[in-house]
């Protein structure tokens, strides 16, 4: 029976948001090689920046996880020490969420939905956890 009360904000859980590119067959044969060979996504890595732009991003309560051709990278809120915003070489927009390791997770305009997830991570980084 409901007591009006609503929901307890402590029960409550946060679903994880999904950012990702449509299919493409290109990418995922790349994602399948680079699998099967793994030294080829620190190459990649190394010799192509748009191999470090993420291809899927999830925002969840623990964090944010993202994969490129370059690997799989997680932040955990609590890890993050700053969300930046810059241009490519060809002037598209990107978001840098940089962790207090160094590590970062590039993630350029042309992901779907980009403006949402833009402003998912300029809300305070408390509020997304909670």
């Amino acid at each position: 029976m409901d007591d009006g009360r609503g929901p307890h904000p402590h029960t409550e859980t946060m679903e994880p948001a999904v950012f990702e590119y449509p299919p493409c067959p290109l990418r995922d044969a790349s994602q399948a090689v680079a699998a099967a060979f793994p030294p080829l996504r620190a190459l990649a890595a190394l010799a192509w920046p748009a191999a470090r732009r993420a291809e899927r991003v999830e925002i969840s309560e623990d964090g944010i996880a993202a994969r490129s051709l370059a690997g799989h990278h997680a932040i955990a809120w609590g890890d993050v020490a700053a969300v930046r915003r810059a241009r490519t070489t060809w002037g598209r927009m990107t978001v840098h969420v940089i962790a207090r390791t160094g590590a970062q997770i590039e993630i350029a305009e042309t992901i779907p939905g980009f403006d949402e997830l833009a402003a998912m991570l300029r809300q305070p980084l408390l509020k997304l956890a909670a």
